[in-house]
């Protein structure tokens, strides 16, 4: 169970969105039939409200358990459409298919399409996979949802057990609602894409998938060819390959991919020399003696303590290979990690670990039903690294384990069969894939003889939507899938600068990355103190005036009391000035390392560390603040107004300072 976290074929949430999880009732009576189309609000939140970006509607689409037999029991499928209000709309729409298995499409794809065009001529229908997120039934684990804190605590064999004990409980307790398990399989799947068509009227349609998502496209171009007018696969898995036995070649291949490209490098090597040995020196050594790290669940802010040893270390950089530009930030991460800094592992493992948008009884339904016959003498290892190739059984093993639990029947051999077909196919591929390697596509595109593939080379798991590049040649397909694709811009495609090894980290902008609501609460506020502050540069001058102006006779004020009022007045605009270029600065190189890739790593340029060193002086300039008001107040200087004002203005300044704190701004530099 702990080695099967990094078998899951979908991508990884890069933010997570608070939206609620849906219950489930066991299959749906005969109140709802077959092909029904249910209006519902939707799951989910736009993403990033200051962005134009698709407007959804969505609703339930009505399907057999099993479409073989269409009177029987109904399940319900989650859909969302974009309807394109372009004047050239297209009438074929794009419907697009998450991984995992058991992957939750909402999560990711409202967000990617924020950045792309593919939406804008032509219908968007994301849909739920059966048995996913906010489907009826949904086969969500929530038992290995409760118990993560825990297993994270565990020796690797206790939390082995663990898992695989609350697996136990989680497969009774869906058999015991009277839930079909073995009705949640790929052709059943693939039956549900064509049945959505149906049900919302479309004749003809385009598919896109990633990962997982993939497999599920090829199922459809060999049972339903009839209205799939084009397939796009990204991050392709071969129906007649068994991706368990190719994952220790498969992430010794990205490993060595990521080294190499850092050795070829003159300035990767030069800061990073000896990468290899040094990387699994350090798994040694915290295989030999483990550390215990906090993790902070994203969703409930629940801190908890988790057991790091070298083994877990190469599962989590496998998921975080996941994400883009990752291989530009090995080198620094692992100096930081060989220094003690855990800032990367406290801010990515949580997405992994507290994970609750993947269905895992749906990842096993279906992974049990397709792949469990695989046979272990295949395993590929020869010419693979030591370390990977003595980890191999123990990550058939628990697979074969979870599967003896997740009792469901195999699908026939055919499926294992090479899909062929006349439908144009763009087969897509990152070269820093650790899941999928572009050779996969290379295995499907021998039997599918209208296909185009694609490598982006600096690509990783999932290279559609966002990249200029890329939405060029998917642009060119979706508008005619039997043309010759200029893929040119793919040349002038250039890797990523590797992060200096001075990098600063900076756990905030992972809360920031994530657009969580721990960012917004910290945004808030300081804007809200930082703006009393600022109200100093109106209402100071304007009191001056006022006093200038004024003819009503003033009581004598002492030399004292004027000389404190000037410096109140002096460390007011001093903590503005301050605070905005503070500010100012920070945000410019969180910006630039959001677009530039430190951000993966939780990490800001060395450059902005003079910026950081102004929140020392903001502390100074806030205490003196405070100090001077409790002087005013305890010598009744000043009228009472001017010390109410500054007194509030005084505990903006300080609460300012600590809002950042809160923010980790303090401790950058240390």
């Amino acid at each position: 169970m702990k080695k099967n976290r990094r078998l899951l074929l979908f991508i990884p949430g890069l933010a997570l969105l608070v939206i609620l999880l849906s219950s489930f009732s066991g299959p749906i009576a005969a109140m709802s039939t077959a092909g029904d189309f249910e209006p519902v609000e939707c799951w989910f939140d736009d993403p990033i409200p200051l962005l134009p970006g698709p407007e959804f509607e969505c609703g339930y689409v009505v399907v057999p358990e099993r479409h073989e037999n269409p009177d029987g029991p109904t399940i319900k499928i989650p859909v969302a459409i974009s309807r394109s209000e372009a004047e050239n709309r297209k009438p074929d729409p794009l419907f697009l298919a998450q991984g995992g298995p058991g992957g939750d499409a909402f999560e990711i794809f409202p967000i990617l399409l924020n950045g792309s065009s593919a939406w804008q001529d032509r219908d968007i229908v994301i849909f739920n996979q059966r048995g996913t997120r906010y489907a009826v039934p949904d086969l969500s684990c929530t038992e290995l949802f409760d118990g993560a804190a825990e297993i994270l605590s565990l020796p690797p064999d206790e939390a082995e057990d663990e898992s695989l004990a609350l697996l136990q409980e989680c497969y009774n307790r869906v058999v015991s609602e009277g839930i079909d398990i073995s009705a949640f399989n790929s052709l059943e799947n693939a039956s549900d894409v064509d049945a959505i068509r149906q049900s919302l009227g479309y004749d003809e349609y385009n598919f896109y998938g990633v990962s997982y998502g993939t497999l599920l496209g090829l199922h459809l171009l060999r049972d339903h060819p009839e209205h799939l007018r084009s397939a796009i696969l990204d991050g392709v898995v071969p129906t007649n390959l068994n991706f368990i036995l190719r994952v220790p070649a498969n992430t010794d291949r990205v490993f060595t991919e990521i080294i190499d490209t850092c050795e070829e490098d003159p300035a990767c090597n030069s800061q990073y020399p000896n990468l290899e040995n040094r990387f699994f020196a350090l798994v040694d050594s915290l295989n030999e003696s483990p550390v215990t790290i906090k993790l902070k669940d994203p969703e409930t802010g629940q801190r908890v303590d988790a057991r790091l040893d070298g083994d877990t270390l190469v599962d989590v950089l496998f998921q975080a290979f996941y994400l883009p530009d990752s291989y530009a930030v090995f080198p620094k991460l692992i100096t930081n990690l060989e220094a003690g800094d855990m800032t990367f592992i406290q801010g990515i493992w949580p997405l992994f670990a507290f994970d609750r948008t993947i269905s895992e009884g749906m990842y096993f339904s279906v992974i049990c039903a397709e792949d469990a016959d695989f046979d272990p003498s295949n395993l590929q290892l020869e010419g693979i690294r030591p370390y990977f190739a003595e980890n191999a059984d123990e990550e058939l093993s628990s697979y074969s384990d979870a599967c003896e639990i997740w009792q469901v029947d195999r699908l026939p051999a055919s499926v294992d069969d090479p899909v062929t077909g006349e439908t144009p196919v763009l087969l897509l591929s990152g070269e820093y894939d650790p899941i999928t390697p572009p050779y996969f596509a290379d295995v499907v595109a021998e039997s599918l003889p209208n296909n185009t593939n694609i490598i982006d080379p600096i690509g990783s798991h999932g290279v559609a939507w966002g990249d200029p590049c890329m939405d060029t040649i998917i642009g060119q397909f979706l508008d005619d899938p039997s043309q010759e694709l200029n893929i040119s811009c793919l040349s002038s495609i250039e890797h990523k600068a590797f992060a200096p090894i001075d990098a600063l980290s900076f756990p905030f902008i992972g809360e920031v990355n994530q657009l969580s609501d721990a960012v917004w609460w910290q945004l808030g506020l300081a804007s809200l103190f930082l703006l009393i502050v600022l109200s100093t540069f109106i209402i100071l001058p304007l009191a001056w005036f006022i006093r200038a102006i004024s003819s009503k006779e003033r009581p004598v004020e002492s030399q004292k009391s004027t000389r404190l009022r000037r410096i109140a007045g002096l460390l007011a605009f001093l903590f503005g000035i301050v605070a905005v270029v503070f500010v100012g600065g920070v945000l410019y190189y969180t910006f630039d390392a959001l677009f530039g890739g430190l951000a993966n790593i939780f990490a800001i340029s060395a450059a902005a560390a003079p910026f950081f060193a102004l929140a020392y002086l903001l502390l100074l300039i806030a205490a003196g603040m405070l100090t001077i008001s409790i002087l005013a107040w305890r010598n009744k200087y000043w009228a009472s107004w001017a010390r109410v004002y500054f007194s509030i203005v005084s505990l903006a300044a300080v609460a300012y300072v600590v809002v950042l704190g809160f923010g980790g701004m303090l401790t950058v530099l240390f």
